[in-house]
């Protein structure tokens, strides 16, 4: 019961909130906290191109708020035309982690997005990241037609 009591006072504390650059100071030190989070959790992926996505004005994150500051988040570009977005980024700090706030993040995106006419997510995942992805129902093959995202987003070679 102990426990209980404190995950649901953890539980409380969470919120969530779409971020995007939009120059207001929140939304601004929202969006680095986030770059840094991202850059920790995704070694491999150069800081520059986090930093360019992320403070695209076309990009947006879905921020896991604890307190009001971001302990992950998500960073995606909608295609609303075309009714998918692609999923650049996802993660959550280490100390946080295996608590199931990505699980939560996640669904909190795909109703947020399907609210506004996104069908499918597309997204490029390393071998980290599969089982995560899996989990959250997306699958390794693309049902989505071709000329719905060719030439909108990036085709990498072996993804």
């Amino acid at each position: 019961p102990m426990t209980l009591a404190i995950d649901d006072e953890e539980v409380s504390k969470l919120s969530f909130a779409v971020v995007t650059n939009d120059n207001t100071p929140t939304n601004l030190e929202r969006l680095v906290t986030l770059k840094n989070i991202f850059a920790k959790q995704l070694p491999k992926m150069p800081k520059e191109y986090i930093v360019r996505l992320v403070m695209d004005r076309r990009h947006f994150s879905l921020a896991l708020l604890k307190g009001g500051w971001p302990i992950g988040g998500i960073c995606y570009r909608p295609y609303m035309d075309q009714h998918f977005a692609e999923i650049a980024f996802c993660a959550i700090t280490a100390s946080e982690q295996v608590k199931g706030y990505g699980t939560k993040l996640m669904n909190h995106l795909k109703q947020h997005v399907k609210r506004q006419g996104i069908t499918q997510f597309l997204t490029y995942a390393d071998n980290y990241a599969i089982g995560y992805f899996k989990k959250q129902g997306f699958s390794k093959t693309l049902y989505m037609p071709r000329e719905r995202w060719v030439g909108y987003i990036k085709d990498y070679d072996g993804g």
